[in-house]
């Protein structure tokens, strides 16, 4: 879940390959998410909140 922040400067494709790379550590995921929208030049307010349906371990395996 995130707000416009994101939205309107991330792509879906682009949100599901950092996760990929940050799955490994997986409470930096939204920091990751944020810190790209701010970097891309996001003016609006960036909430990012990323929540696993299955074990990470499981996500690991699959990414």
């Amino acid at each position: 879940m995130a707000s416009d922040g994101l939205w309107d400067m991330v792509s879906n494709e682009d949100v599901l390959s950092i996760i990929k790379d940050t799955v490994k550590e997986p409470g930096m995921c939204s920091k990751r998410l944020a810190t790209e929208a701010a970097e891309r030049g996001s003016k609006d307010n960036i909430t990012v909140i990323v929540v696993f349906l299955h074990p990470v371990s499981t996500a690991e395996r699959i990414y």
